[in-house]
């Protein structure tokens, strides 16, 4: 049981919604802004060298998860978490200035340490540590969903920004970029005043020797392949979604301004609902994975429709109907797969390494997916863009299938006599 008050929960909650929340907009601009980003780079025509940044940064965030998920169990989370914050937005500030090809790629790669390494699997734990065992897939529903709270009312700054300067595409994004690194800079500090200390008894491990325990722990239970699942095909979805404008740009014929409103308030109100719901279907079907099968079943569906209907202005309106409720479903398996691991009985100081190693699986998209795409659209645009939803529809049946299994495994698990225990200690 979670010896964090309720204020105290309540507290960083609030304050994980803002992290979470703008420290991936830097490393992931191209998603929303990816014509008017790469404007600003100078990369125009070079969609393989612009997708190779953010593949870049996939590739070491790889090779970190691990090393992040045994900082996570052996540290307080709080403190990982505002060196992240402050330095993510430093870093933001140095990439504002539009450097040479070769500074952004540094500067992606320092991303990787400052958004992986120290931060990625001492984020998720912090909501483990202070969810109680009957309320993680709310926790991180809430939490989703305030992310989608937090994202609409930054998008319209964001957007509102882009738009007013949107005649010069470097000095737009200099703008956007400078306030985002603002922003983290300011929750870092918050998070050093305001946020209680999460290094909960039975949550870190003593020394370095438990922490390789208990990384081996991590590799052996079921839960770290399953989650990894559910995340790849996430991951895919995600990377999927930011060709939804350039798709109903070039292909529909839509402007570009309205695309860039479409990709940011697609993204976030999507967000929003589609946790806000997983949120609440999680407390009301008394698990998380149950939901994450229907969601999984609608994202297989969408995908398979953009498929199937031919892009053209005349069917731009369903063309969008279906990237809208395509967009409503990935969110609900990123608010619910965490919750598995607890529900699984996963130990509280095994948490971030079966993150960590279930993070270099499911994030592996991140190291080719962007680049391959971009060579794709390259050589044949319309042919690129099915083969982007394509991809992505096999993507998330592989989420659908281990949110099947993971589901039959927690009612399993439920039967068990550790699983009644565990909710007798909670009682107490």
């Amino acid at each position: 049981m979670s010896k964090i008050k309720q204020s105290g929960k309540i507290t960083t909650l609030i304050l994980m919604m803002l992290s979470l929340n703008t420290i991936y907009v830097l490393p992931y601009l191209m998603y929303t802004y990816y014509v008017p980003l790469q404007e600003a780079m100078g990369l125009i025509g070079r969609d393989a060298d612009y997708g190779k940044l953010l593949n870049v940064y996939g590739i070491v965030n790889i090779i970190l998860y691990i090393p992040g998920g045994m900082i996570a169990d052996k540290f307080d989370p709080k403190k990982l978490l505002i060196f992240s914050m402050i330095g993510t937005g430093v870093l933001g500030l140095w990439e504002a200035t539009w450097p040479s090809y070769t500074m952004l790629m540094i500067i992606h790669v320092a991303w990787a340490f400052t958004t992986v390494l120290t931060y990625w699997s001492a984020s998720i734990k912090c909501i483990n540590v202070i969810a109680g065992a009957d309320e993680q897939g709310s926790m991180y529903g809430s939490l989703e969903a305030g992310r989608g709270i937090v994202g609409i009312v930054l998008t319209t700054i964001f957007v509102g920004i882009f738009t007013k300067y949107s005649a010069n595409s470097a000095r737009a994004m200099s703008y956007v970029v400078i306030t985002c690194s603002v922003v983290m800079i300011l929750v870092g500090i918050a998070m050093a005043f305001l946020m209680p200390a999460t290094n909960v008894e039975g949550a870190t491990n003593e020394g370095l020797v438990d922490s390789i325990k208990a990384m081996g722990q991590a590799f052996k239970r079921p839960v770290t392949y399953l989650l990894s699942g559910m995340i790849f095909g996430a991951c895919m979805a995600q990377a999927g979604i930011s060709y939804m404008a350039p798709y109903l740009a070039k292909i529909c014929g839509m402007d570009q301004n309205t695309t860039i409103i479409f990709a940011n308030y697609n993204r976030t109100i999507c967000t929003l609902i589609g946790a806000a719901i997983a949120a609440f279907a999680a407390k009301k079907m008394g698990r998380s994975s149950k939901f994450m099968i229907y969601a999984g079943i609608g994202s297989v569906i969408s995908y398979v429709l953009l498929v199937l209907v031919p892009g053209s202005k005349a069917m731009m309106f369903p063309i969008m109907i279906i990237m809208i409720f395509s967009t409503l479903c990935y969110p609900v398996f990123r608010a619910l797969y965490y919750a598995v691991v607890d529900e699984l009985g996963t130990q509280k100081n095994e948490v971030g390494s079966v993150i960590g190693i279930a993070s270099i699986l499911g994030f592996l998209p991140d190291t080719f997916y962007t680049s391959m795409c971009g060579a794709r659209l390259e050589a044949d645009p319309v042919g690129g863009y099915k083969f982007v939803f394509i991809t992505c529809m096999a993507a998330m049946a592989l989420s659908l299938i281990c949110a099947f299994i993971s589901d039959r495994k927690i009612l399993k698990y439920r039967k068990t006599d550790e699983y009644k225990a565990s909710l007798r200690q909670a009682d107490m």
